[in-house]
């Protein structure tokens, strides 16, 4: 777990002799009252050499996207004559160093991360150190687990009228989600500028980015059982769906197909919120050897898995295009082929 930091404690950094961004030193600091608008001005320089450059600084206590909008607004605003805007935060990706950049404008970050930008005259960049601080945002992962079934709905429907509609909606598609849970959620991605609330209105404003982060939040692990099994019914789908206790879905790998142009040997997989129960109602024989296998049941307590299925006419339950995506882009090089594909129209379904 990372370290936390105030601002205070921030603006304590800077003072006279310490290294800024090396080789970068700090000559002078001041201090700014409320009505400065920023928090503190600096001035520092290479050792050894007279040419100094001022800046007018903000800091933040957390990196996030917002944060450091908002800071970079800040410090552009209160820059005086001979001065440049600069912003700190406990940390800064190479991501957000060359937002910066773009900008122009300076950041520098607790790690030993940032970029000073004087146009024309300096320009020093440190990127690679890793992230010793942790966000003091509302909830670390919006992306992951049952917090990314919000992140989900608005891939479904991109604007929504209000919090409770869209924790309605997602309670609508069987899943458990409080409408606690599902503010934290929304508040995550506002931080990250994915999303923006207006009057209590949420709207998805960036869903590429928001396919990407669910895509880099997805994981294979979860898996507790698997069992393989040989079935002669061919109604093994209502057999499953006979007892409301059991949760089942055939697993995106599997689902593949039905998409994009895909082909898997070996069983189909389904996934299944029991093992034990699902065994029961299938009433298959157990199959030591997966390839001969029809079916093999895994079991998982995931709740986004079973997420917005997608069930057809003999009432199979498939996996959604975004799950089978997810999945996909996660598997081997088959697999991430077809993943493109799948993303492709994904992306094309959420183009307004």
């Amino acid at each position: 777990m990372g370290k936390k930091i105030t601002e205070s404690q921030m603006l304590a950094r800077l003072e006279v002799g310490s290294i800024l961004l090396s080789p970068l030193v700090v000559r002078r600091f001041a201090a700014e009252s409320p009505s400065g608008g920023v928090d503190a001005r600096i001035e520092v320089g290479m050792p050894g050499e007279d040419t100094a450059f001022r800046f007018a600084v903000e800091s933040k206590a957390n990196s996030t996207p917002r944060s450091v909008q908002l800071a970079v607004a800040q410090a552009k605003a209160a820059v005086r004559d001979n001065e440049h805007p600069m912003i700190q935060v406990p940390y800064l990706s190479a991501e957000r160093v060359a937002e910066l950049e773009q900008q122009l404008v300076s950041g520098v970050d607790l790690c030993g991360n940032g970029v000073v930008i004087v146009p024309g005259r300096l320009w020093l960049v440190r990127t690679g150190q890793a992230n010793q601080y942790r966000d003091s945002r509302p909830l670390m992962n919006p992306y992951a687990g049952r917090s990314a079934l919000v992140a989900r709905m608005l891939l479904t429907q991109r604007r929504w009228e209000s919090l409770s509609s869209l924790t309605a909606a997602i309670q609508g598609r069987g899943a458990a989600i409080s409408l606690s849970q599902a503010s934290k959620a929304v508040r995550a991605l506002e931080e990250d500028l994915i999303v923006t609330k207006d009057e209590g209105s949420i709207t998805l404003q960036e869903p590429l980015r928001l396919l990407d982060k669910l895509g880099e939040g997805w994981s294979r692990t979860g898996v507790e059982s698997r069992e393989a099994f040989r079935v002669a019914k061919t109604n093994w789908a209502t057999a499953l769906s006979f007892d409301n206790r059991l949760r089942w879905v055939v697993t995106g790998e599997s689902s593949a197909a039905r998409y994009v142009t895909f082909w898997q040997s070996g069983p189909l997989i389904i996934a299944v919120s029991d093992l034990s129960l699902a065994r029961d109602r299938l009433e298959g024989d157990p199959e030591r050897v997966r390839s001969f296998a029809d079916i093999e049941l895994v079991e998982t307590s995931k709740p986004e898995v079973f997420f917005a299925f997608e069930a057809d006419e003999k009432g199979i339950r498939w996996a959604s295009r975004l799950q089978t995506w997810l999945e996909l882009q996660a598997g081997d090089a088959r697999q991430r082929e077809a993943a493109r594909d799948l993303r492709a129209r994904l992306l094309q379904e959420l183009t307004p």
